[in-house]
């Protein structure tokens, strides 16, 4: 798949991995279903001009005022002559002031609703009021006042409305004829009335069973709130976000009823859409990615958020992994295997085996974000098993990514990007098919230096020990991993590409964040002149002398030097006790007694001699390879992460 525009960045999840012991699974959080906003809150504003004030009369007032409006909307509802302009004008100003009614109504404590929803459910008002605006002509502007008004019902009533059949058979009658709408206000109106209802069955799942045995005209609805918002999966903009907030609210919903997750999985569209809507979405991708300079490597949030095709493609992804997250199994395993064979294979396999360098690079460097972005283990599973097992004309994509090692720069760049993303995940394939089956043999060591290798290590057992008795209140849980500054891809002067003013970006500052750095920062100061002066602070002059004396400023940055070395070592500590914690549900300790060497294969000599140890996948080795686990996300690093600016992905095992 190919785009016609290339991908000019513009100059300007991934999550962070558990600590040691902590059980990651337990505590994922919904991410997503936290970002969900009432859907609502603009309606209502929207609205504040042309409703009424607020009742405040008694109950007997209002259902005295409801009862009267009800009495001439049914004498209208009752004549058999053809209707007129004033009596659709009056239907609809009775039937606003009754629903308003209604919704500020308050349930008894005794029986459980008003007075007024019981007269509502004894006389089947908006049944009656439905088949009445049916049996004429129902145009889109007739349709969007009803969802209006069922979406005044649903999100704004002081009681709970979907429970009764009077409310909920209406409702589904009126979804029905709205299936197909071929107007933007109509599927506006009707996304955001199917959100409302999708947030009120989430705060009362039980309703959701009702709407298997609610009918409509055609026969059984069977979940058509569900049918209905599957187009709406990969739309842009606020229609497609709602619809996406609805559907997981489902998917949440679906984890803990069977027969609603056998419904998704069986009689629903949903997955097949979900996983090959990707794979039209990637042909929409830029095909070239434009770049200044040696330096980028991988494409970061900022690079890409102002592209809207990758935009798209990332929600959609990232929408993929939380349905994985909270779907019931059964969508779950299909899902996944939608995935693998409808996009994975037949999509991403071809492209990374494109014959101009420039389509390699721009594929490469997806599948590198792909990786950063998905934290679900099945999800990420799937990923792995595509780079390590699939054999693109009879060649894995693993070993075809190690061969584009050796090409020209830009390519190789990425190329090891993507291989720095693979080895920060720690799983043990992985790690199996790029370095420990060289290492295993140890033909690598000379024959009388090899027993040196299974020597007990004293000293760094000793350590070890002597490290593990800090107490857990005074590791270094979270810091931050420094900030690298990166270069910067620019956009290209290409047809549809947007310019970017230069001016806007500012030079890196040299920070000495490692050994090497310190020495190169001292060299450079012991060997400056006695004119050079060095601002002491980010607000100091060019020309500002020291505060006190050279010797002062000389002293305040050794501290500065002293102290970016130490978050050098915290931040290297960290990753080591991290890789530490994933390392160890591996199927072998790999110390140089196990595995035996004896009992490794050779290093393939050539890519076609490769022979997978297919076992670390399999389901019966709780302990081997892919045994993935979901590292914890956290707000500070997972946003760094997810860039590109540091490990990431969580580490899994």
């Amino acid at each position: 798949p190919s785009s016609p525009h290339p991908l000019c960045l513009p100059q300007t999840s991934r999550l962070p991995s558990p600590e040691p012991g902590q059980c990651p699974l337990r505590e994922v959080r919904m991410s997503w279903l936290s970002k969900l906003n009432p859907r609502h809150t603009g309606s209502k504003a929207s609205r504040a001009t042309g409703q009424p004030t607020p009742v405040t009369a008694d109950p007997e007032t209002c259902l005295m005022v409801f009862k009267n409006h009800w009495a001439q909307v049914s004498r209208i509802l009752e004549r058999r002559d053809p209707r007129t302009a004033d009596d659709g004008s009056a239907v609809r100003n009775y039937a606003d002031q009754m629903m308003y009614l209604l919704v500020e109504e308050r349930p008894r404590e005794d029986t459980g609703i008003g007075p007024i929803l019981e007269m509502v459910m004894l006389e089947d008002v908006l049944d009656q009021l439905l088949r009445w605006h049916l049996r004429g002509q129902l145009d889109d502007d007739k349709k969007i006042e009803q969802l209006k008004l069922f979406d005044l019902l649903v999100s704004q009533s002081q009681q709970p409305l979907l429970r009764h059949k009077p409310v909920l058979n209406p409702l589904m009658r009126l979804l029905a004829v709205c299936v197909e709408p071929r107007s933007p206000a109509l599927e506006s109106s009707l996304v955001l009335l199917l959100n409302q209802v999708c947030v009120s069955l989430s705060t009362e799942p039980s309703i959701l069973e009702l709407f298997f045995h609610a009918q409509t005209d055609q026969g059984p609805a069977n979940l058509l709130i569900f049918s209905i918002l599957i187009p709406f999966i990969h739309r842009e903009g606020p229609i497609g976000q709602q619809a996406r907030d609805a559907l997981l609210l489902i998917m949440a919903i679906s984890a803990e009823n069977t027969t609603v997750g056998r419904y998704i999985a069986n009689n629903s569209y949903f997955c097949p859409v979900l996983a090959t809507g990707l794979s039209a979405l990637y042909s929409s991708l830029p095909r070239k990615i434009e770049v200044r300079g040696d330096d980028w490597h991988a494409l970061r949030r900022e690079d890409w958020m102002g592209v809207s095709s990758i935009t798209m493609f990332m929600n959609s992804l990232e929408f993929c992994n939380a349905v994985i997250q909270v779907a019931h199994p059964l969508v779950r395993n299909q899902l996944v295997e939608y995935v693998h064979n409808g996009f994975l294979v037949p999509v991403m396999g071809p492209a990374l085996h494109k014959t101009s360098i420039e389509e390699m690079i721009a594929s490469t460097a997806y599948l590198d974000l792909f990786l950063r972005t998905v934290t679900e283990v099945a999800l990420l599973k799937t990923f792995l098993r595509f780079i390590v097992l699939h054999r693109h004309e009879n060649i894995t994509i693993l070993d075809t990514l190690i061969s584009r090692i050796s090409s020209n720069s830009r390519l190789c760049m990425v190329s090891l990007s993507l291989f720095r993303t693979l080895l920060t995940l720690s799983c043990e394939d992985i790690m199996l098919q790029l370095v420990l089956r060289y290492l295993i043999p140890c033909s690598h060591v000379m024959l009388s230096q090899r027993s040196a290798v299974k020597e007990q290590d004293l000293y760094g057992k000793t350590a070890d020990k002597f490290l593990s008795l800090i107490p857990d209140c005074c590791k270094p849980h979270n810091l931050a991993c420094p900030e690298r500054e990166e270069e910067h891809a620019v956009w290209s002067k290409a047809h549809g590409s947007p310019s970017i003013d230069s001016s806007t970006v500012t030079a890196a500052v040299p920070k000495a964040a490692t050994p090497s750095r310190i020495s190169l920062f001292a060299r450079q100061q012991s060997s400056g002149t006695e004119g050079a002066i060095v601002p002491r602070s980010p607000g100091g002059a060019p020309g500002e002398p020291a505060p006190c004396s050279p010797s002062h400023g000389r002293w305040e940055e050794v501290s500065e030097l002293d102290c970016n070395y130490l978050q050098y070592l915290r931040d290297a500590r960290m990753h080591i006790d991290r890789c530490v914690w994933a390392c160890s549900q591996w199927s072998a300790p790999y110390d140089g007694c196990q595995p035996h060497p004896g009992s490794a294969l050779p290093p393939p000599t050539d890519v076609d001699t490769v022979h997978l140890r297919m076992d670390h996948f399999g389901p019966e080795r709780p302990h081997s390879g892919l045994g993935l686990t979901a590292a914890l996300p956290t707000a500070d690093n997972g946003q760094r992460l997810e860039n590109g600016q540091c490990d990431g992905q969580p580490e899994v095992t």
